[in-house]
């Protein structure tokens, strides 16, 4: 992705060559990407549209044509849903240029680019739009569904990562994501809800930091009891809680209590 377009600001200044018009009273019609784009947010649109009326457009609506959505062609945003929206609220016309994509891959991959640098897509975003092409996306769906972790910390395990942290976030977004051994890392998984069902509430960083631990200690025990673990950790909730106050202390403590 990184050898066709270096930047989204790159993106922009190429595409910005070829801008177009599309008036409200016009024949033309622009579809919407469901599934691969996020949802319309209706308060997103009016703080666009605010910010619109003070500072003008910025920056135009990209658009695609393609055939491989539902069998013809047809024109579809990639990106500037909330602004399309926006300025159809204030009655403007709106400026579009439109991109060559040459595939469903392709797709993806500009849509992902030009959100990198913007903090409007969540991860989830992210994750959403490669479920509509990557079955590990889609698997990746369904776990955080069901496990009541951050995204991030859900898919280092399911990579067989202990880490995770920012090459998991550069992995997510650029559709790299693989799950490796699932059966082994699911049942890590269903360990590490039993632990955290035991221990006191923890704050975000006590959270991040125990259940880093934790996996890194079931990967290396090879003997591990999980109802042994279990019980002996209810007998020392003060400890796992003193334990995370300091870096290094719980991996301690789960030795002895192994």
């Amino acid at each position: 992705m990184a050898t066709k377009i270096a930047t989204a600001k790159q993106f922009y200044k190429e595409a910005l060559k070829n801008i177009k018009w599309l008036s409200l009273t016009g024949n033309i019609k622009f579809n919407y990407l469901a599934g691969i784009n996020r949802a319309i947010n209706p308060g997103q649109v009016t703080k666009l549209a605010k910010s619109l009326e003070m500072m003008g457009i910025i920056r135009p609506v990209v658009i695609a044509e393609l055939s491989f959505v539902n069998g013809k062609l047809s024109k579809y945003i990639i990106d500037g849903q909330h602004i399309f929206n926006a300025l159809i609220r204030l009655g403007w016309e709106i400026p579009y240029v439109i991109i060559k994509v040459d595939s469903k891959q392709d797709l993806v991959e500009k849509i992902a680019m030009l959100n990198a640098s913007s903090k409007t897509w969540s991860m989830q975003d992210y994750v959403t739009a490669w479920s509509s092409l990557k079955e590990d996306y889609v698997k990746l769906n369904h776990y955080f569904q069901v496990y009541d972790l951050e995204i991030t910390e859900l898919a280092a395990i399911l990579m067989g990562n202990i880490r995770g942290g920012g090459n998991i976030t550069k992995i997510l977004k650029a559709g790299e994501f693989r799950i490796i051994n699932e059966q082994k890392n699911v049942g890590i998984l269903n360990n590490l809800t039993d632990m955290l069902k035991v221990v006191p509430r923890m704050n975000r960083f006590e959270n991040r930091y125990a259940v880093k631990e934790y996996v890194k200690f079931l990967r290396s025990t090879p003997k591990y009891d999980h109802k042994v673990f279990l019980a002996k950790l209810s007998k020392n909730k003060e400890k796992f809680i003193l334990a995370t106050q300091e870096e290094g202390k719980l991996s301690e403590l789960f030795e002895k209590l192994s």
